[in-house]
């Protein structure tokens, strides 16, 4: 495999990188592109970087030792590449190579810089898209966390718990006995043991948090509830909330005992060409 300069930038941050000899994204035209993943096998878990063509810019912009977390800048200029599709797939793009019954289509890449904040989280590797630029690792993290985290954190009586992607905020006990009284009197609202995106129809790469209880509340949720209900189901507010047991393959299981507010990190999803996210 030989040395690389990024490697010894990943190294500060005591992180494994393996640079590919070869590309590995399944594609026409994947040479040119950077390629970015997280290998699992026996030998542990690793970052694998291909660095794409001599017009891509790829660097380690900040590192953190302590936290096993660094900052990477992938600069790529604006080109195409051929995806094959399944045999049964209906394609949302013109088909543009065919062979057989083997179509391929044509995507492009943003042409764009985007910066990554990738290291160790608790036992397992992890890549996350930042929303913008930032060049720190203490700057990465704050971005991620979000202004709605912070918002909603102001009146929180207890600490934010945090799995992964998901920030558990606390809440007022009246809002805690209003959602008790509104699972109570709905129990249709309140779905078991499935993932918190799946519930509120969120958008999030990687395997599910599984939560025991999620309750999805819309605008108008109160609509339809008896009268008695409306205004403790209005003081708890629309939003996401989980309760029970919290589970991840790649997280420790937390237990929620009360009611709290699920709020995702501000992870960019725009799927970039070449990345593969790894919760």
């Amino acid at each position: 495999m030989g040395s690389h300069p990024l490697q010894s930038r990943f190294a500060q941050a005591a992180l494994p990188l393996e640079v590919a000899t070869v590309p590995f994204a399944r594609a026409i035209g994947a040479e040119a592109l950077v390629q970015l993943d997280i290998v699992r096998d026996r030998r542990g878990e690793r970052f694998r970087l291909w660095p794409g063509g001599a017009r891509c810019r790829i660097e380690v912009e900040g590192t953190d030792r302590r936290l096993q977390q660094l900052v990477l800048l992938v600069d790529e200029p604006k080109q195409s590449f051929e995806v094959e599709i399944g045999r049964w797939v209906v394609p949302d793009r013109p088909i543009v190579r065919r062979e057989g019954h083997r179509r391929w289509v044509r995507h492009e890449t943003e042409g764009a810089k985007r910066h990554f904040l990738m290291g160790l989280d608790e036992a397992h590797l992890f890549i996350a898209q930042l929303p913008r630029g930032v060049s720190t690792v203490a700057r990465a993290r704050e971005l991620l966390r979000g202004p709605d985290v912070s918002r909603a954190e102001r009146d929180a009586p207890f600490r934010t718990v945090r799995q992964g992607e998901w920030f558990l905020v606390a809440l007022d006990p009246s809002r805690s006995l209003a959602l008790d009284a509104l699972a109570e009197a709905r129990p249709t609202l309140v779905r078991h043991r499935v993932g918190i995106a799946e519930a509120a129809r969120w958008a999030r790469a990687g395997r599910q948090h599984v939560a025991d209880d999620v309750l999805v509340l819309g605008a108008g949720f109160h609509l339809g509830l008896p009268k008695h209900l409306v205004p403790p189901a209005v003081a708890a507010g629309p939003g996401v909330f989980v309760r029970g047991k919290l589970r991840h393959p790649d997280h420790a299981t937390i237990e929620l005992k009360q009611w709290r507010r699920a709020l995702p990190n501000a992870e960019s999803f725009s799927r970039p060409a070449g990345v593969a996210w790894v919760d």
